[in-house]
């Protein structure tokens, strides 16, 4: 289980989620899909929220999102990941099953990060390294 401590206000929930360099979507435990952000969903609009998540994955996916939403709800699997190099910037993309503090599938989050500089990083830099 994760730890965490304090509150965050809903404005301040949103700041965070606008400003984590991460793209990111959500769908409930019924496969519906709640929020998405950033440019990896640039194909996406508001149309999409409030309809099944499989409708907003190309159908070259739907083999793997199926897969992945059976294991996350059956509680065999937690997390799926993949990664792609598309030109010079590499792209790695992890689903993670929501559970609540009783681990019932409440849940998936879909995140996708530019992994490219991070794969290039070497030695230590001290904090705040600007």
């Amino acid at each position: 289980m994760l730890w965490k401590h304090g509150s965050l206000t809903p404005e301040l929930a949103d700041l965070v989620f606008t400003f984590l360099p991460l793209d990111l979507s959500v769908a409930d435990e019924n496969d519906i899909l709640v929020y998405w952000k950033g440019p990896t969903y640039k194909t996406c609009d508001a149309r999409y929220i409030g309809r099944a998540v499989r409708d907003c994955h190309p159908e070259g996916s739907l083999a793997y999102l199926e897969e992945i939403l059976s294991a996350f709800k059956a509680g065999t699997k937690d997390v799926a990941e993949g990664w792609e190099q598309e030109g010079e910037t590499m792209k790695r993309t992890r689903y993670i099953a929501l559970r609540d503090h009783d681990g019932a599938y409440k849940g998936i989050l879909e995140v996708n990060e530019d992994v490219t500089s991070a794969r290039a990083l070497e030695g230590r830099q001290a904090l705040p390294g600007w």
